[in-house]
């Protein structure tokens, strides 16, 4: 997703993408200063004029910025002068913005004097505009003006809304500005002793947000991974939203998703019951009130994704909150139970009780005469047209290549609601909803005997994908491990179907393939058709786990956490390591986590959830 020579750093849904030199450069369209879905600068650039070009040395991510090590080039084989310049270039994400600094270290033994400035191009255009990132769209017109100031200025952009955003520039005082159209320079000379350093900085003032951080008990007795358990820490914590809820990645989805922060939170439940409070907190406040064919909003309802900025608001996207996912609801009301059975968290139980209702009542609504939640593709130019959590174009096949078409129920959906309702029961019975929790009941009994009877597969000794208006989907893929998590399934065929997800074509070295690569519609490069996702293994584990599989739980946690330990050890630190996906082949040279996938986030949450989700899973086998 970003190019090999760019960095990221990330924190409080902020962002910053550099290029090879430590800029924000307009050649590379990847680079930016993005929050809440708008790029604010689409340059930032330090320049020394020091007569030559410089060499770069190397790169550094710590404490959510991003510092470039170059140097002057070598002028000989001698000492002292063989390196004249030592130059650091820092970008830092604060707590009211972003921090540049420029490090000038002089390194011979006279005093030397050099210009220094810093060339800033404000952007305002929204993320969904950014071409090397999404489809592309055509660009809205912005206006924009700038307001000078002593060291420094303001870029006023006018929104395609209407509305203003103001983003102040602070320099050091001895900064002169110069002024063009759309660009700012800041300028001065440092003089700079014999070994000595002198500092440039220019402040940058966002719109501030509260930073939340995770709290999460990484005393685990993994010693292994103890590396990599911190590195998904942190991931986790620069991920995690002003709202208190994670993003689903960077630097796509830089935004609260719903499906993603309840997987992320069930992954986390066992280590920091805060983040799943947080979450049901914040998707009870989006939760649907009225409906809505554009948004598919409807009264219970659960949103799937929510973006910010002026795209959303003059109807050029519909994602402010949009509510198409068939999972995110269940998910809430089977978290909610699980939450408040876990942590006993009274008051958590008491204000959203109601909103876990509406949502179970959304859920039983939509089931049919033979308890299955079905969707359709989102008929609107800006829909999806798959509504669970593998959700391109292509995701969902028959065998034989045939794509899934008109109504599908995914086996892994049914999961999620079986685990709801039978979750949620309890908790209807003690608040006196004696009829609802009746309800409950009888969709589980019904859900759980229609799926043993349409779903299982006994040529294959697995469940089905799914089923849609033309038939079963008999094909293997990962979506049945959700289902097995959630509870569905007998005993008996439950051993069968761990047997089964661990034949070659579906386990790889790094996990389970999301689609059995015996099919003839298995693509190890694709998306969701044969790729190797991290979460989606992590969930299997639990699932089996939880089942009293533990041989199996520990096959896919072992597996998981050793690649994700490789991938995040030889991935570059600025980019945080947890890819959102892994190519789907394995054999005895090429292992999935060895080559980068072109289309995967870097990172994303639910793939450092996944440690979390892993080490349970090995834990609670052990304990049984």
């Amino acid at each position: 997703m970003l190019p090999e020579e760019c960095a990221l750093a990330i924190d409080a849904g902020r962002q910053i993408i550099v290029d090879s030199h430590g800029d924000v450069s307009r050649s590379v369209p990847e680079t930016g200063i993005d929050e809440s879905d708008h790029r604010y600068f689409s340059e930032l650039s330090f320049d020394v004029a020091a007569g030559h070009d410089w060499v770069v040395l190397g790169r550094e991510h710590r404490d959510n910025g991003i510092s470039t090590i170059l140097a002057s080039p070598s002028l000989g084989t001698g000492r002292g002068e063989q390196r004249r310049w030592t130059f650091i270039k820092r970008l830092a994400i604060t707590e009211t913005g972003v921090r540049a600094i420029a490090r000038l270290t002089n390194n011979t033994r006279t005093t030397r004097k050099v210009p220094v400035s810093v060339t800033l191009s404000p952007d305002f255009k929204h993320i969904f505009e950014v071409g090397a990132f999404f489809s592309p769209r055509d660009s809205l017109d912005r206006s924009l003006r700038v307001e000078a100031q002593s060291a420094g200025c303001t870029f006023v952009g006018t929104l395609a809304d209407g509305t203003e955003r103001r983003v102040t520039v602070t320099g050091d005082s001895d900064l002169e500005p110069t002024i063009t159209e759309d660009t700012v320079t800041l300028s001065t000379e440092v003089t700079v002793p014999p070994a000595s350093t002198q500092a440039v900085a220019v402040d940058i003032e966002l719109p501030a947000g509260p930073r939340t951080t995770s709290n999460i008990d990484v005393d685990i007795e993994e010693p292994q991974y103890a590396t990599l358990v911190e590195r998904a820490r942190r991931t986790l914590d620069s991920l995690m939203l002003p709202c208190g809820v994670p993003a689903a990645g960077a630097p796509r989805f830089l935004a609260p998703f719903g499906r993603d922060s309840f997987i992320v939170s069930y992954q986390l439940l066992s280590f920091d019951s805060t983040v799943a409070e947080r979450t049901l907190r914040f998707l009870a406040a989006e939760q649907g009130e009225r409906f809505d064919s554009s948004t598919l909003e409807a009264p219970g309802r659960i949103m799937h994704e929510k973006r910010h900025g002026d795209l959303p608001a003059i109807g050029k996207s519909v994602r402010s909150p949009y509510y198409g996912t068939v999972d995110a609801t269940p998910l809430f009301a089977a978290l909610f139970a699980d939450t408040v059975q876990r942590t006993g968290n009274e008051t958590l139980r008491r204000e959203l009780y109601p909103h876990a209702k509406a949502a179970i009542e959304w859920t039983l609504d939509e089931l049919d005469d033979d308890g299955y939640l079905f969707y359709d593709s989102h008929d609107h130019p800006l829909g999806l047209a798959h509504l669970g959590w593998k959700d391109s174009a292509e995701a969902l096949a028959h065998p034989d290549g045939t794509p899934a078409q008109g109504s599908i129920a995914l086996a892994e959906v049914q999961g999620y609601v079986y685990r709801a309702v039978r979750r949620f029961e309890p908790l209807a019975t003690d608040a006196g909803d004696k009829a609802l929790a009746d309800d409950c009941r009888l969709a589980a009994e019904t859900l759980a005997a229609s799926f043993e009877d349409d779903f299982w597969l006994p040529e294959q000794g697995c469940y089905a994908l799914g089923l849609d208006d033309r038939d079963v989907i008999r094909s293997v893929a990962s979506n049945q491990g959700h289902a097995i998590w959630a509870g569905l399934g007998s005993d008996e065929r439950v051993a069968r179907v761990a047997d089964r997800l661990t034949n070659d074509d579906m386990l790889t070295s790094a996990g389970l393939r999301t689609f059995a690569s015996s099919h003839d519609a298995y693509d190890p490069l694709s998306y969701h058709r044969g790729s190797v996702w991290s979460h989606d293994t992590s969930l299997a584990a639990l699932g089996f786990a939880e089942r009293g599989h533990r041989d199996t739980a520990e096959l896919l946690a072992s597996r998981g956490l050793s690649a994700l330990d490789n991938v995040v050890r030889a991935d570059s630190p600025e980019r945080l390591g947890f890819p959102e996906l892994m190519v789907g082949f394995d054999d005895e040279d090429v292992s999935p986590g060895a080559v980068r996938h072109p289309d995967a986030c870097i990172p994303a949450a639910w793939s450092a959830g996944s440690v979390f989700g892993f080490v349970h899973a090995r834990t609670r086998g052990e304990s049984e």
